[in-house]
């Protein structure tokens, strides 16, 4: 059998054993959870239900769900021819594609993905009815051809051309009528343009690279770096409703600058006093902060509520740090004026790029922001939920400052 076949059962059978298995359950219980882990992982018994089950699945090259959880429209797999039109877009880019339905099935398609030998995936393969895959699927609890046309099934279209009141619309125009166009998001051309721009940007090279410049040391290739992005979210806290590659993504994406036009400068609400009382407003966080409310008072202690947990605290970080951002553009030395005295050094340093040395080679002032910004946190949740407020656990805090410590002292969303 492949290795990574036999590895992909080894796993997953090595994680639902750690799930069931407990300190308190007697060796014959432990036995007949290794029987019956045995048996519910052998090929001979997994593939056929995975056949059944990747009905549940389908495989898109644009999702629809990217423009509302809810949407449904036709299946659809584009195969654009490329042309050297200067054009970021399908065809042009050779991108993976995308995997939507019930997550409960998804090890379906984590199976199908798998590399055999020769460098095609097992659904290649199951295509292309080569011989290599064969002997793989040939067990006595189902016939090869059931088992490949269920598989298979998740790369097949419906046939169908429908679209959803859900998903955006534009009219455009076409000689001397309109043409009503569904636009979709090709979701592997995102992941495509996220994957090569963390390359660029946070790469060993380029940590390297930066590391040699904030030590005023030279490097010989230097680095390159992409300005303007916007990072957008999809799913909110829970990406994986929207598809394989956005919870692969974390629900991020990036926005590319797109000039002309230059967009005005935004008004800026610098600090005086505060930067977390004086620029921040609580009320365009109320909606993240409620669903953390809800994660935390539900009383579930899960991987799926942590994450979620997780996933709105960084959601909110995130947009402290837009926030920051936008007063860090507003020009260099504005903090040095008189009026803006009263603000704190450390964050004088975090927020203008006349500290930018600073900001670089020392450390002191990183530590006052942090908590700073980890006590905004949590007194805007117990503000906003202070007659239900669930006080955090020492944990929780812990976590609270340590994703905040790090993304201020990374800056790696929106400041490098």
């Amino acid at each position: 059998m492949n290795r990574n076949i036999s590895d992909f059962f080894a796993d997953r059978k090595a994680a639902w054993l750690k799930a069931k298995l407990k300190p308190s359950l007697s060796e014959d219980e432990q036995s007949q959870l290794q029987q019956e882990a045995n048996e519910k992982f052998a090929l001979a018994n997994w593939l056929p239900d995975a056949a059944r089950r990747a009905t549940q699945l389908t495989m898109v090259s644009h999702p629809s769900k990217f423009s509302h959880p809810s949407a449904k429209t036709s299946s659809v797999i584009v195969k654009s021819q490329p042309a050297n039109d200067g054009y970021l877009r399908s065809g042009n880019v050779d991108y993976e594609l995308d995997v939507f339905g019930n997550a409960a099935a998804m090890d379906v398609y984590k199976f199908l993905s798998l590399l055999m030998d020769d460098g095609k995936t097992v659904l290649t393969h199951l295509e292309e009815d080569s011989a290599a895959i064969k002997p793989l699927f040939t067990l006595p609890t189902a016939s090869y051809e059931s088992m490949k046309e269920g598989l298979i099934s998740i790369k097949q279209l419906d046939g169908s051309s429908k679209t959803d009141h859900l998903v955006k619309q534009v009219y455009f125009s076409v000689g001397d009528d309109y043409h009503l166009l569904s636009l979709l998001t090709p979701s592997g051309l995102l992941t495509q343009v996220k994957t090569r721009i963390d390359s660029i940007r946070f790469s060993e090279e380029t940590k390297q690279a930066k590391e040699c410049r904030k030590k005023n040391e030279h490097h010989a290739a230097g680095y390159d770096d992409v300005f303007d992005l916007t990072v957008t979210a999809f799913g909110g806290t829970q990406p994986q409703n929207v598809s394989v590659l956005n919870s692969q993504n974390a629900g991020r994406a990036y926005l590319l600058a797109s000039t002309p036009p230059s967009m005005k400068q935004r008004d800026i609400r610098l600090p005086t006093h505060n930067f977390f009382r004086n620029s921040l407003r609580i009320r365009p966080f109320r909606d993240t902060f409620q669903s953390l409310d809800k994660l935390i008072r539900s009383g579930v202690n899960n991987v799926h509520v942590r994450e979620g947990i997780s996933n709105s605290l960084k959601y909110i970080i995130d947009q402290v740090l837009q926030r920051a951002f936008r007063v860090r553009t507003h020009g260099v030395g504005w903090s040095n004026t008189e009026h803006y005295q009263s603000l704190p050094l450390a964050q004088r340093i975090w927020l203008d790029d006349v500290h930018f040395d600073k900001r670089e080679n020392e450390d002191e002032w990183l530590k006052s922001v942090v908590s700073d910004f980890a006590r905004w946190i949590l007194d805007s949740y117990e503000y906003l939920f202070k007659d239900t407020f669930t006080k955090l656990s020492d944990h929780e805090l812990r976590e609270v400052r340590g994703m905040v410590q790090q993304a201020v002292s990374s800056d790696q969303e929106f400041f490098k």
